[in-house]
């Protein structure tokens, strides 16, 4: 049997660029030789594609300025006929050469952020009708957008903390107005969020109306909206990953080790680890508690609820659902990840599933879904045009 050529997507236009290349790089380096050609499509800061020999290695980004005039930039084409997602060369040379093509058997979406991560790249890989290993267009957009995610929560019933959403246009044409209204709202401390963004970028809590005025404008650089909740006493945050299936499947728990704070950027991606991983790994460099320690009867809960958000939303693939428990012993659903750093792999291998188990169950569902996928019926011909 071939081999399948398997497109690891590294990188992107977005604030989560190096988390990303970081995810990329480790499923590059897990996925099975002998089952798949592997093949490194590095996204830049522009969305420009490239692949060649220098993205063997993730060496090639610990430079300063990597060259990348010494990659081979492509152009994603859709071939909606093959079910395939083709990679054209984009520098033949002149228009008598012909340019090389690099067939996508299946993609797998390693990049977290906008354009990758928020259902863009999804709705592309959909119109090519080629299998990929993530949530769907749907699931995509909803997971990324912190605003939808609490919407669909609450129409599901599913347990969240109440919030309240700033546009940039209101924080911008009046101030005051927005702070007297979340302050009768919500009560000090409170979490502001970019309500499209990950990785802990631009995420602040506000003791006081300073504090607030300072995190809606820092949040509000990188989306146009921001969500604000209140900040819980003394919360244990508890991690649980989701793999698609029929049923979904839940992995072992963690407790994110944070000393009672905030978990900022650096400390995620740049902090060194324990069970989880190497240091400067990406999430799998954090240091957390695995399993967590949480009384069993919690942990049932939290898994249930976990599987209920990953169906709630849509999502597929693998994904991470963060949850926040109270000091009185209340869950309740921060979030859903829809392509969590590292893959979230250190919450499968307590359980038995390497980083390579976990990404052939991945392309294998992929490939299942599209199948799916392909027996609905897309097109129909009514002939309004003949005879006109």
């Amino acid at each position: 049997m071939p081999k399948l050529r398997l497109g690891v997507l590294i990188g992107g236009r977005s604030v989560e660029h190096e988390v990303s290349v970081v995810t990329g790089y480790q499923v590059v380096g897990a996925a099975d030789r002998a089952k798949y050609d592997v093949l490194p499509v590095f996204i830049g800061r522009d969305n420009v594609w490239y692949i060649g020999d220098d993205l063997a290695d993730i060496a090639f980004f610990r430079q300063d300025h990597p060259p990348l005039n010494r990659l081979t930039r492509v152009f994603p084409a859709p071939d909606a006929a093959a079910g395939k997602l083709n990679l054209i060369e984009a520098d033949a040379g002149g228009l008598l050469k012909k340019p090389k093509v690099w067939p996508l058997d299946v993609v797998f979406p390693a990049s977290h952020g906008t354009f990758v991560e928020d259902g863009t790249l999804q709705g592309m890989l959909e119109m090519a009708g080629v299998p990929y290993a993530s949530s769907d267009v749907r699931g995509s957009a909803v997971g990324m957008d912190k605003e939808l995610t609490k919407a669909v929560l609450a129409v599901a019933g599913l347990p969240h903390l109440p919030y309240r959403i700033v546009h940039r246009s209101g924080w911008e044409s009046g101030r005051e107005p927005q702070m007297m209204a979340l302050e009768a709202a919500l009560p000090y401390p409170m979490f502001i969020k970019p309500a499209i963004l990950g990785s802990s970028v631009a995420v602040g809590r506000a003791d006081d109306r300073r504090g607030l005025d300072a995190a809606l404008d820092l949040a509000l650089r990188f989306c146009d909206r921001a969500l604000v909740e209140p900040a819980l006493s003394d919360p244990i945050e508890i991690n649980c990953s989701v793999l698609d299936g029929d049923p979904p499947i839940t992995s072992a728990l963690e407790q994110p080790v944070s000393g009672g704070k905030l978990l900022t950027f650096d400390e995620k991606y740049k902090g060194g680890g324990n069970k989880g991983g190497a240091k400067g790994s990406g999430m799998a460099g954090a240091e957390r508690i695995i399993p967590a320690p949480i009384p069993d009867e919690q942990a049932a809960q939290i898994r249930d609820l976990a599987v209920k958000t990953f169906i709630a939303i849509g999502a597929g693939g693998v994904a991470r659902v963060d949850f926040l428990i109270s000091g009185e012993g209340m869950i309740y659903v921060n979030e859903l990840n829809n392509i969590p750093g590292s893959m979230a792999f250190y919450l499968w291998e307590p359980l038995g599933k390497s980083f390579g188990d976990l990404i052939d169950r991945m392309v294998e569902r992929a490939l299942e879904v599209n199948r799916r996928r392909n027996r609905t019926t897309f097109a129909f011909e009514a002939n309004l045009l003949a005879g006109r």
